[in-house]
């Protein structure tokens, strides 16, 4: 049996269920698609003796050790945060990962390749496959411009963000009202997408992007989406640099797109329009392109739920031996 347990933000409580839309029914729902359904349950808890796939970390969970035959650590999101190393992932006898650059990422930090799955990423596997078709822009209409921050810092616990954590200086949800007054209304078509754990509804981020033009992104998964769906990405850097550069001492791979400027970086408020008016003629650019293609490799998009699936599947077949 195949357990995937969710991690709180995807979880009602009340209904004993995922939240429809939420971020781990949009990720996990391609691979139950791959599955018999007799195969697997879906709960907020790991079970003994199951093939356990963890949506967070095992610290958001009632167990500190694996009770399970198998335990698999597939995450929510696509981002670095420095999320998936060292001894946050010691405890998983596997580390799934989307491709060859999250791979190295979570090598270096000390997990041992062996543990290490390159599987995708399911939850772009509708966009990628016309489940979620694209709506082209009418001619003559303003620019879509989706922005998309990560949350506002803090644990599950802290639903409304938490200023004063460290994470909250990666984000442009706190710069709300800097940010969205900086785009003219008649020039631009703004939608905003805010972290499921700030939506009323805890939907995900997804069919946003179909609609899109240009995506406003900071620190976290939205980046990496946007990118693989071939969207330009425009930075609000003046807000979001400087932590982004010294998370993990400047290790992580958001580090690296603020270091080298990969995609359109705003320095200031009044340099936003004029960046978005330009990622929208131009397009994300080569080196946006190149990067993206080793965090979700052009062969495995739209597989995500198929690799995830034939994988979980195999652990749960196999006569496991315990080795961790």
């Amino acid at each position: 049996m195949i357990v995937f347990a969710s991690n709180a933000t995807g979880w009602d409580e009340q209904a004993q269920a995922l939240i429809p839309g939420g971020m781990v029914d949009a990720y996990i729902s391609p691979i139950l698609a791959h599955l018999d359904p007799s195969a697997y349950r879906v709960e907020r808890q790991p079970r003994p003796g199951a093939v356990n796939a963890y949506l967070s970390m095992r610290g958001r969970y009632r167990v500190r050790r694996e009770i399970g035959k198998v335990g698999v650590m597939i995450d929510h999101g696509i981002a670095d945060k420095d999320y998936r190393r060292g001894l946050k992932m010691s405890t998983f006898h596997y580390v799934t990962v989307p491709g060859p650059t999250v791979a190295d990422r979570v090598v270096s930090g000390g997990v041992p390749r062996r543990k290490v799955v390159q599987v995708g990423y399911p939850k772009l596997d509708p966009l990628f496959n016309g489940d979620v078709p694209r709506v082209p822009r009418p001619a003559g209409g303003r620019i879509r411009v989706l922005w998309a921050p990560t949350h506002g810092g803090g644990s599950e616990a802290w639903q409304d963000g938490n200023r004063a954590a460290p994470g909250a200086g990666a984000t442009s949800w706190w710069a709300r009202e800097e940010v969205l007054s900086a785009l003219d209304p008649d020039l631009f078509e703004l939608t905003e997408a805010p972290h499921p754990r700030h939506r009323p509804d805890k939907r995900a981020t997804l069919a946003e992007y179909a609609s899109a033009d240009v995506v406003i992104a900071d620190g976290g998964s939205t980046i990496y989406e946007a990118w693989a769906l071939g969207l330009p990405v425009v930075f609000p850097s003046w807000v979001t640099r400087d932590r982004n550069l010294e998370r993990a001492g400047g290790a992580t791979l958001e580090a690296r797109i603020y270091r080298e400027r990969i995609g359109y970086h705003a320095d200031s408020p009044q340099h936003l329009a004029d960046l978005v008016a330009q990622a929208a003629e131009e397009g994300q650019g080569e080196r946006a392109v190149q990067f993206v293609a080793g965090v979700l490799p052009p062969e495995v998009r739209g597989r995500g739920g198929e690799l995830h699936a034939e994988f979980l599947a195999g652990l749960d077949a196999a006569k496991w031996r315990g080795r961790g």
